[in-house]
């Protein structure tokens, strides 16, 4: 990704220094270029003739009331640097955290991504798992990151979209008892549909649709005997489930997943999503189809393209060895590489969710980077 161009005002120069320190000797100095004020008249001058030359703003109040007090609206995101329970300009930060979390949280933000929006309390962080091609396994890890966040104490809920739902959920034994209990996936869509009609809200808790996957370890929906069901499903009907489920206050987190190729269903969840796990695989075919179709996404439609971005983390799935993995740009970083589990390709215990300590420890990475960042923003649950 290229570098965003952070403008950091601080007047403490105690404070300046270490952060810019930070920033060129850790993995923050391929995704920040900062300039730094501890002097408010120069920082003005500054954003009075550069202001299209900054992605974002990290401010104290003074300097952003030194800025700001003209009345115009300006072109450059802001964040408040705050100090102690001063409020009072827009989005807020609090100036003395950890700086990953800090710095993360104005990554995403300066992206447009998922910091761009409010907090809601009580609703569920919505984590979309997508590969723009087929074969990444990209099942595979949605499976284990929800066993894996629910291991952690996380009450999780797994959204398969897929058209054909893959076999760790189809085969397991306990399904058929589990639809003997429940309404389904099918009734909840006609439930939210015919709601919707009437202007009211649907008087069914999520738990009279969904059942509790005993492998996997949180909430899911037993697959649809009618591929009809999942076929029809518009943009309005799959945002309206998620948002039943997000607004139900019994999960933490959403893991939603969805067909690589582009449909109503997965481009909803690309756009409702908090955070995005973008799959890649290491492997030149694969990474050459997710490059053409990266760049087909920022030429259709640039600003969509922006915001899809600023909420991606990239993951290599099935990576060959220590040389560095294969990525459709240059560039690009991948925060996490799950390794290549050879005896998995070869359909050993097809139909489970296969165990591997040395995958799963990936996957305990990939589930702290995802909790750092909305702890960062201060979005998502926080039980466990």
């Amino acid at each position: 990704m290229v570098p965003v161009r952070l403008v950091l005002a601080a007047r403490d120069e105690q404070y300046i220094e270490p952060f810019l320190h930070y920033v060129r000797h850790s993995e923050f100095d391929r995704r920040f270029s900062v300039t730094a004020f501890s002097r408010e008249d120069a920082f003005v001058r500054h954003m009075e003739s550069s202001r299209l030359y900054a992605d974002a703003v990290l401010a104290e109040k003074p300097f952003l009331e030194a800025w700001l007090g003209g009345g115009e609206t300006p072109q450059v995101p802001y964040i408040h640097l705050e100090e102690g329970t001063a409020k009072g300009y827009g989005k807020s930060i609090s100036k003395y955290q950890p700086l990953p979390l800090l710095l993360t949280a104005v990554l995403e933000y300066a992206r447009g991504g998922a910091a761009a929006r409010e907090p809601v309390e009580g609703k569920a962080l919505v984590v979309g798992v997508y590969s723009a091609v087929g074969g990444c396994g990209k099942t595979t890890v949605a499976a284990h990151l929800v066993k894996q966040l629910a291991g952690e104490g996380r009450k999780v809920f797994y959204l398969n979209l897929e058209t054909i739902s893959s076999g760790i959920i189809s085969e397991n034994p306990s399904i058929q008892e589990g639809q003997h209990r429940t309404h389904g996936l099918a009734r909840l869509l006609y439930d939210l549909k015919a709601a919707g009609e009437r202007g009211e809200p649907i008087n069914q808790p999520v738990s009279s649709y969904a059942y509790r996957h005993p492998v996997l370890e949180g909430d899911t929906f037993g697959p649809v005997d009618n591929l009809n069901e999942m076929l029809e499903m518009e943009s309005g009907d799959t945002a309206r489930l998620i948002d039943f489920i997000a607004d139900s206050g019994l999960y933490d987190v959403i893991v939603a997943d969805a067909d690589s190729y582009p449909n109503a269903r997965t481009e909803t969840v690309l756009d409702r999503a908090d955070k995005l796990v973008w799959l890649l695989a290491d492997e030149e075919s694969a990474v050459r189809k997710s490059g053409l179709w990266i760049s087909h996404m920022e030429r259709s439609n640039p600003e969509r393209f922006r915001l899809i971005m600023g909420k991606a983390l990239f993951v290599v799935n099935r990576c060959m060895g220590e040389a560095e993995p294969l990525l459709p740009r240059p560039g690009m970083t991948a925060e996490i590489t799950l390794p290549n589990i050879p005896s998995w390709n070869q359909g050993a215990g097809q139909g489970t969710i296969l165990q591997s300590p040395v995958f799963q420890k990936e996957v305990l990475k990939l589930s702290r980077s995802l909790y750092s960042w909305c702890h960062a923003l201060g979005i998502g649950g926080t039980s466990g």
